[in-house]
């Protein structure tokens, strides 16, 4: 699905991501653990094209989409018009936005997205991450800003999608939703994956006992 291989990227002088290597099969939904400023985001803009590694390779052989953060959007547009224009530029078809309006229970697709709360924003930013059948989607901190009923719609939503052999990469520091969505996860600090660890066929062991012993080190 995706391979990145001995990426690394620097701002200036300062070291943000150093020798960087994963893998993520298909189906597979990989979470990336770490403290602000450790390169999380930096590596999902890496994988999107956004950016160019200084050095390495990322290699992809299927489509993506992402929710990286909620701005990219047309403040004094509608949500549905900011919809219409990302299924326009991505030639899907317009059944497209009102499916994932309802996956994500936006009832409010009239409104003007300036006049959004960041809650309601980052459900448009979920559901633009859900249009199309891409194989793969990236995910930044996506429960940010949520209440309890869109964090358990977007789960339930994640899971559908990996069924059907979506494979997803999320960023969060809410490691009991981690815990219950990833066959693995990865723990960054300072630009480099530390530690692997794959879920068992009960789970994971505590991943905040486990990111402790790492960010003492």
């Amino acid at each position: 699905m995706i391979e990145v291989t001995s990426i690394s990227k620097s701002f200036k002088k300062n070291k943000v991501l150093s020798e960087v290597n994963f893998s993520v099969g298909e189906g597979e939904i990989v979470g990336i653990i770490g403290p602000n400023g450790s390169g999380k985001t930096t590596l999902l803009n890496l994988i999107m094209g956004l950016l160019k590694p200084d050095s390495g390779t990322i290699s992809c052989n299927h489509k993506l989409s992402a929710a990286v953060s909620r701005k990219g959007f047309f403040e004094g547009m509608t949500v549905e018009d900011n919809l219409k224009v990302y299924t326009e530029l991505k030639k899907l078809p317009s059944s497209e936005i009102s499916r994932v309006v309802e996956l994500f229970d936006i009832d409010y697709t009239n409104i003007t997205f300036s006049k959004l709360s960041a809650g309601m924003k980052q459900r448009v930013a979920l559901a633009q991450a859900f249009i199309g059948n891409y194989s793969l989607i990236l995910l930044d901190e996506p429960t940010n800003h949520l209440d309890i009923d869109s964090i358990l719609k977007l789960r339930k939503a994640i899971e559908a999608r990996k069924k059907s052999g979506t494979a997803f990469i999320l960023t969060s520091h809410i490691l009991t939703e981690l815990e219950k969505l990833c066959d693995r996860v990865f723990f960054l600090f300072h630009g480099n994956i530390v530690k692997s660890i794959s879920a068992t066929p009960a789970g994971f062991t505590n991943l905040e006992e486990e990111y402790l012993k790492l960010s003492v080190k």
